[in-house]
């Protein structure tokens, strides 16, 4: 029994390392990206990064993120564009939060509004 809430307890402090992990990366990236430095947009792979990280361990944060790109198009599609120039783990990510399930969701409702009418 011993054992079992040892395993529990390393995958919880997992888990809360890499939380913590994204959102400094996050919060640096935010901190950086109005900084004056010569390399323009360094705050952007931080955040990128840090969200990659987020979207993997918390399905709350991804929901978030799919939301966000559902309802800002323009963003979601700055994002598809430069996915083949990033990281793997960055491009999956992109990937994991299309708003696809979202517009679908949409699709649904409207037809079952349409079907009460």
């Amino acid at each position: 029994m011993r054992i079992v809430a040892v395993g529990l307890w390393f995958a919880v402090m997992q888990k809360t390392f890499w939380l913590v992990l994204g959102w400094m990366l996050v919060a640096v990236g935010v901190v950086l990206l109005p900084a004056p430095i010569p390399v323009p947009l360094i705050g952007v792979m931080p955040i990128l990064i840090g969200l990659a990280i987020l979207t993997t361990h918390s399905k709350n944060m991804r929901r978030r993120l799919q939301f966000t790109r559902h309802r800002f198009d323009w963003l979601s599609r700055r994002l598809d564009g430069f996915a083949h120039r990033v990281p793997d783990m960055v491009k999956s990510m992109i990937h994991r939060t299309r708003p696809n399930a979202i517009h679908r969701h949409a699709r649904i409702q409207s037809r079952r509004d349409d079907g009460n009418n």
